[in-house]
């Protein structure tokens, strides 16, 4: 607040404030000035005679009033004499104390404000004209006023601040004691389940299966999924079965020693390995397609030529459209043919296009390059 008076009126250039504070249960003072275009706060020492003439000060119920500097209660008066006063000189009255006064507690805190003796309070640049009466009754008001919103709207903001923590903190814990009683249905739900099952097999094998505390709440602390359980009870059962022989109607004590619960192991993608790129993939395809007619045509004993090609290949093409083809895909071809080289045959040495682009791959791959 000391600040933002500073920025409400051009004209101050230090305030001096005591208030009360509830963390040391006694009054406490700050400073602020504006020295060379940099404002500081620091804390203001209060002697114990201070401290007394201040409580008559708060005491008092004036808002505002106007005061010497040189004769404020914490200021050093003892070079002043009584005789040097002049009551009616109003233009040393420069010090405008403010009291804002507290609806719970009888103590006031208090603001001295230093004011220069000119207009420039107004942010008037005509400097020469000094403050009278009149001036300093708007000024005492417009200050008192400002003090008096500044504290309404803290305490105003730091209220609903309060009543946000206050509502956000009863609806966590109220999730938190949901969310608990759900835990503790479902956990008290899944005991009864497993009860029950033991009960179930039981009766179908004939004995009284026995679950002894350790082993109850190794299967429900650790949330394993029911089928988990389920699969983890009936080795344990065969296991136990195996080391001795049971009569109907024996009871069988069931212990965690025997249960055995295999967790799911985590599945991890395996890296791909020279995985084939788009474009090599679409060559392959043409290469596929182009060796099917030609065995088509091969084996019915006619020409394979392009346009016979083109006509035998499960999607009808053009020669011109398979020269076309096979000259924008020639590098990958290459590589192709280098890879897989059983593959093809029928079209490596029966297909006149693919012929002429092999005797010429040296000439296309150093153009390529």
């Amino acid at each position: 607040m000391m600040e933002q008076w500073q920025l409400f009126m051009d004209g101050i250039d230090r305030i001096v404030g005591f208030y009360y504070s509830e963390q040391t249960a006694s009054m406490e003072g700050l400073d602020w000035s504006n020295k060379i275009g940099q404002s500081q706060i620091i804390p203001f020492s209060i002697s114990d005679d201070v401290l007394a003439e201040m409580k008559h000060v708060c005491e008092e119920k004036h808002d505002f009033q106007w005061l010497r500097p040189d004769l404020l209660p914490f200021t050093n008066r003892s070079s002043v004499m009584q005789s040097q006063l002049d009551l009616f000189s109003e233009h040393q009255y420069l010090v405008l104390l403010i009291r804002l006064h507290d609806s719970i507690s009888n103590c006031a805190d208090l603001f001295y404000l230093f004011f220069r003796n000119d207009q420039s309070n107004f942010g008037i640049t005509d400097t020469q004209t000094k403050l009278d009466t009149s001036h300093k009754a708007i000024i005492g008001k417009m200050a008192t006023r400002f003090g008096k919103m500044t504290i309404h709207n803290f305490k105003a903001a730091k209220k609903k601040e309060l009543e946000f923590k206050t509502r956000t903190k009863a609806l966590l814990e109220a999730r938190l004691a949901q969310n608990e009683q759900l835990k503790t249905t479902f956990s008290n739900w899944k005991k009864h389940w497993l009860v029950n099952y033991i009960s179930q097999l039981s009766q179908r094998d004939g004995v009284n299966y026995v679950m002894c505390d350790k082993a109850e709440k190794l299967l429900l602390s650790n949330q394993f999924p029911f089928d988990t359980i389920i699969e983890t009870l009936e080795k344990a059962i065969v296991y136990i079965c195996e080391l001795s022989d049971f009569s109907m109607g024996d009871e069988i004590f069931l212990d965690e020693s025997i249960l055995i619960i295999e967790e799911p192991l985590e599945t991890k993608e395996l890296p791909e390995v020279n995985q084939p790129s788009s474009r090599i993939n679409k060559t392959m395809h043409l290469l596929d397609r182009l060796e099917n007619a030609a065995e088509i045509l091969l084996n019915k004993g006619l020409p394979i030529t392009s346009a016979d090609v083109g006509l035998n290949m499960d999607k009808p093409v053009t020669a011109p459209a398979i020269t076309d083809a096979l000259r924008k895909n020639r590098t990958r071809i290459f590589q192709l043919f280098e890879q897989y080289p059983q593959r093809w045959q029928v079209i490596k040495h029966h297909f006149k296009p693919i012929i002429n682009l092999t005797t010429k791959k040296n000439q296309y791959l150093s153009i390529s390059s």
